[in-house]
């Protein structure tokens, strides 16, 4: 990849253009960014969702979200968690994902040096696409990976036309 001289950098520096070939969506880029930049600031702050009060422990776990012709699907990063501790709803049009993992008690805060492993409540929302037939919604967990299955209904899902010849 090519790239153009950067100003003030001198001469034979170059900088890496953005990738804008097919596949980039710069609006998915931007609804992306927004949703880190809100977890981020929730987690900096420890706001909890929804809250304009300090949480005493705020985490979210990673969760992408991909979309086919038939459905959309979620998964959600939940190591540790048992499948009785992960609660799932839709509340008019918004998925929800919540859930708790209790610290663990193999480590008393004094003997701590390093925390990056979270603990505490979580809650996940997604704005469900009118497209998705929200009763046949299918949720399915293993190896602590939570997967969601939201298929589109039947009237949503692109029908091919044949074009017959006379």
């Amino acid at each position: 990849m090519t790239g153009s001289a950067s100003p003030g950098r001198g001469k034979g520096r170059t900088v890496a253009a953005p990738w804008l070939g097919p596949g980039w969506d710069p609006s998915g880029d931007l609804a992306a960014l927004q949703q880190e930049m809100q977890r981020l600031f929730e987690t900096l702050l420890g706001l909890g969702p929804g809250r304009s009060q300090p949480a005493e422990t705020v985490w979210a776990p990673p969760m992408d979200v991909c979309e086919s012709p038939a459905a959309v699907r979620v998964l959600i990063e939940l190591p540790g968690l048992k499948q009785e501790q992960i609660g799932i709803e839709v509340i008019e049009g918004t998925l929800r994902i919540r859930g708790e993992r209790p610290p663990d008690p193999r480590f008393a805060k004094e003997q701590l040096l390093r925390l990056e492993r979270r603990s505490g409540p979580f809650l996940r929302t997604l704005t469900l696409p009118a497209s998705v037939d929200a009763d046949q919604i299918r949720a399915s967990y293993r190896d602590g990976l939570l997967e969601i299955r939201l298929p589109k209904r039947s009237d949503a899902v692109p029908r091919v036309i044949a074009v017959e010849t006379r």
